[in-house]
């Protein structure tokens, strides 16, 4: 069987990492999360460069510089399990990729991924769940969204994932527990 490659995308605190973990798990995925892959070396980078080194949100130098190698990084991972056979499943939010409509074909083509069928999961999840969970979290990073909810609100709202012959599958992560059956079924059709 040849491999498979997932693009879990959404916003932050939608729930990605717990959905590709489940997923990994149960289908035996690699599980490439682009926070565990590359938070060391971006938070170095932003540091050496005068930012805290959880500076994401409207940060030139990370926008421009480090973010771009982020996503490099952890496709450069996806390929080298690709071409080991294992299917792989992406854990990182794509959000600034979503208005080039062939972001996909172009990896797929510097990447020769041509026996390569991708899916990309889109998470959704409603907002209020979305506040109470990256309260939770309490991650230094997020602070920005909450104080500017409204304009990070906005942003979601106005990017919408435009990437050409793919299958997009909307996934909302807005009840307490996951729904795993629902989410599986899908995953078994596919197979």
């Amino acid at each position: 069987m040849k491999p498979q490659l997932i693009f879990l995308i959404g916003c932050p605190g939608s729930g990605k990492s717990t959905i590709g973990k489940a997923i990994s798990k149960e289908f035996n995925f690699s599980y490439i999360d682009k926070d565990i892959t590359c938070n060391l070396f971006t938070g170095t980078l932003l540091e050496m460069n005068g930012y805290s080194r959880y500076t994401r949100d409207h940060c030139d130098f990370y926008k421009d510089i480090v973010m771009d190698l982020e996503y490099q990084t952890i496709m450069n991972v996806a390929n080298e399990n690709l071409k080991l056979g294992n299917s792989v499943i992406l854990d990182a939010p794509f959000l600034s990729y979503f208005a080039d409509e062939n972001y996909l074909s172009d990896l797929q083509t510097k990447y020769r991924w041509h026996d390569i069928d991708p899916l990309v999961l889109n998470v959704t999840v409603d907002f209020e769940i979305l506040k109470e969970r990256l309260q939770k979290r309490g991650l230094e990073r997020d602070q920005w969204k909450f104080n500017n909810w409204a304009r990070f609100i906005k942003d979601i709202q106005l990017k919408k994932c435009l990437w050409n012959n793919v299958t997009i599958k909307e996934f909302d992560n807005s009840k307490e527990e996951l729904n795993t059956e629902e989410l599986y079924q899908f995953f078994r059709l596919r197979s």
